[in-house]
């Protein structure tokens, strides 16, 4: 990626707060709300608005680091991945310019409706397939990202699916913990429990130093979670999850679907291999999971 100047990536970057039309409050989190809104110099385009919290305002040389990191987000292009559009600078609070998603966050799909939506494994195959070519580009990506935070509720929908007709779409979203690497084989220093812990890898609950088999970790409770529509470790409390997966200890297999293909539960567990080495890399996780049928 060729220098720019700080000037340059604003540029790149900003969106004037009155091209958006906020609608409709679509999320709610710690540190932002999430809105559906109409960007009108993009041919009233709609667009996902996330606005981030006054009480999490970033200081100015932290603002300048994310626009960096924006930046090279902006040229991340990829079906499976949510598009990010740029940044409102001009007003506070800050807000960050998406492509929006109509079917929501897959979270919802598999563990909320009453009655729950009814899923049959080719839609299951799908969203494992999905959320894998999204990870694999990520990991293939000039620099290398970790996304760092891969669960289902930062896997969005591209339209609802309510039924076993419906062929899903998902868009793995949400890079606001994503580690760019800093040279081959080199990730700097990382942030302790950067992600969400019933996701979360071994090593990230105990060590700054890990890579970036901690999405494949991730990815294998990801897994799990849309075979089983079960959070993984659901009856546990957050923070008694990371003693679990640091003892070795991972989700009951009793909840696994005796139906589901051994090659795709062989694959879940080696994702969740406690040594990071002993994870496939996702190019290897993807192309086992084209070869499955469905």
């Amino acid at each position: 990626m060729s220098q720019k100047s700080d000037e340059d990536l604003l540029h790149l970057l900003e969106i004037p707060v009155g091209e958006l039309i906020l609608e409709s409050r679509i999320g709610v989190g710690f540190t932002a709300e999430v809105y559906k809104g109409i960007w009108t110099r993009r041919g009233d385009t709609v667009v996902a608005i996330k606005q981030i919290n006054e009480d999490a305002r970033m200081r100015s040389e932290q603002q300048l680091a994310f626009v960096r990191e924006m930046s090279v987000l902006t040229q991340v292009r990829h079906e499976n991945l949510v598009q990010l559009y740029g940044v409102c600078l001009d007003s506070r609070p800050l807000r960050i310019v998406t492509e929006y998603c109509g079917g929501g966050a897959v979270f919802e799909l598999l563990h909320q409706g009453q009655p729950p939506v009814e899923l049959v494994y080719a839609q299951q195959i799908k969203m494992c397939r999905d959320t894998a070519r999204a990870m694999c580009y990520l990991h293939t990506f000039n620099p290398m990202i970790i996304h760092r935070d891969l669960k289902s509720l930062n896997m969005l929908l591209d339209k609802p699916v309510t039924g076993p007709s419906e062929v899903p779409l998902i868009k793995v979203c949400d890079f606001g913990v994503a580690k760019f690497q800093v040279q081959a084989g080199n990730w700097g220093q990382m942030t302790n429990q950067a992600g969400t812990q019933h996701w979360m890898a071994p090593e990230m609950w105990t060590s700054s130093t890990y890579d970036e088999k901690v999405d494949v970790f991730s990815f294998a409770m990801v897994i799990y979670e849309i075979i089983c529509r079960e959070v993984p470790f659901e009856e546990e409390e957050p923070a008694e999850v990371g003693k679990y997966t640091v003892a070795g200890i991972r989700p009951e297999m009793d909840a696994v679907p005796p139906d589901f293909p051994a090659e795709l539960i062989a694959l879940m567990q080696a994702c969740w291999a406690q040594d990071p080495s002993e994870r496939p890399c996702f190019p290897d996780v993807l192309q086992q999971l084209e070869a499955l049928r469905g």
